[in-house]
């Protein structure tokens, strides 16, 4: 399939997750990608994954989202040697889920830094390069169901920061040919709860067993999707005719458990 041959996408956080099952979905289907993590290791267990889906094989740049300026040359890199810019998945994300009163001043500054100010400077330098090719282009933004939790700590408040941002941005270019969408998932399978401290993964088992799985994971999957339902969304948002403005999907398992 070719949907998206000759068709540049960048994917931030591409090393484990939502990242790696897009690229896994958009290069089946054709894509030139270009993926950034903190892992080249992981980096390179992506790219091998794309190639055996069929894919293109994907160039790779490890980049720590912590450090202002390598992402943004990392987009003007990639317009300038496909003479255009399709899509800018902006995926990685940090999550420290901890209370405002248990918080630190240095958690709650990483967290701002990848899930905020990276939104920021990737989506500035996309939408010049997207205007600079004139050609039409993309730019998916992942937000989280805890920004609509009542009590959703700073993590909460920095994907709410994200629906903002996007939404300001997308009243800025809607009258041209870049689409900007916020895509907003529940509870799914991915590294986000390496950021767990011991006692909110216990509080998680907890959750799982009072709701009767057990430790072989048998029933999770209506407490915790795949990823795959994310990237198949976020395909679906790529494929779509320029005259149509997605504005934000929310997408989550079968039943809420309010992780």
């Amino acid at each position: 399939m070719t949907e998206f041959s000759n068709k540049a996408i960048i994917i931030t956080g591409a090393s484990s997750g939502l990242g790696r099952a897009m690229a896994i979905k958009f290069g089946s289907l054709g894509a030139d990608l270009w993926l950034t993590g903190r892992s080249q290791a992981e980096l390179d267990v992506t790219a091998d994954l794309v190639t055996q889906a069929g894919g293109p094989k994907p160039q790779t740049r490890s980049i720590d989202l912590l450090v202002r300026g390598p992402l943004g040359e990392l987009v003007k890199e990639v317009a300038a040697t496909h003479h255009h810019l399709f899509a800018l998945i902006n995926n990685a994300g940090l999550m420290y889920p901890e209370p405002v009163m248990q918080g630190s001043v240095d958690r709650w500054t990483d967290m701002i830094s990848v899930n905020v100010l990276a939104v920021l400077e990737g989506s500035q330098a996309a939408v010049a390069a997207m205007r600079a090719h004139g050609k039409p282009g993309h730019i998916i933004s992942i937000g989280s169901i805890a920004a609509r939790w009542e009590e959703p700590g700073v993590y909460g408040a920095t994907k709410k920061m994200v629906e903002n941002i996007t939404a300001s941005l997308r009243g800025e270019v809607e009258h041209e040919d870049i689409r900007v969408t916020t895509i907003i998932p529940g509870g799914f399978a991915t590294q986000l709860a390496r950021g767990f401290r011991d006692e909110q993964l216990a509080s998680v088992q907890k959750s799982f067993a009072e709701r009767g799985i057990g430790e072989d994971g048998k029933g999770a999957e209506r407490l915790v999707a795949d990823p795959v339902h994310v990237a198949n969304v976020a395909a679906y948002i790529l494929l779509q005719p320029i005259d149509l403005n997605i504005q934000e999907v929310l997408i989550r398992p079968p039943v809420a458990t309010g992780i």
